[in-house]
């Protein structure tokens, strides 16, 4: 018959190192879903901040020329690079004054989605007099309405 000594030993058992990991793996998937929560939290309030900015830019360029910088022709525009070139000071007319400071990624100008902002202008009739055109604005981001969880 084998004799056990009777020592004690000083390592973990396979138990406890398995309670321990799962204490630790609990422990880090709620971190990360706080984590995923603030990014998403800091992604609204970045396009908040360059929604702003953009109908800022916009209605500072139509006060400066009267004008629109853009000619529009449907309901929606996308804020392409050609269709603000103006408001960054690139357009052919004005004096290159820049009305919006953004960064153009892959042609436009985009929200932290990666998706371009589309903006839509609101007329109140179709008349040709600039004095008496109704200058309303409404600016949309195609993911506003996106469920918070990442796909």
């Amino acid at each position: 018959m084998k004799q056990f000594s009777n020592r004690k030993s000083n390592a973990f058992s396979l138990i406890e190192m398995l309670v321990v990991l799962a204490m630790i793996s609990i422990l880090m998937g709620v971190t990360f879903s706080g984590i995923g929560k603030a990014r998403t939290r800091a992604r609204v309030a970045k396009a908040n901040s360059e929604v702003r900015s953009l109908m800022n830019a916009w209605l500072a360029y139509e006060s400066s020329y009267d004008d629109w910088p853009v000619d529009i022709e449907g309901e929606d525009i996308d804020a392409y690079a050609e269709n603000i070139a103006p408001l960054l000071g690139k357009g052919n007319d004005g004096d290159g004054s820049v009305y919006l400071n953004a960064t153009i990624k892959a042609g436009a100008f985009r929200d932290p989605w990666g998706k371009p902002y589309r903006f839509k202008v609101l007329r109140d009739d179709g008349s040709e007099n600039k004095a008496t055109d109704f200058f309303g604005s409404a600016i949309t981001f195609p993911n506003r309405n996106r469920p918070l969880v990442n796909r």
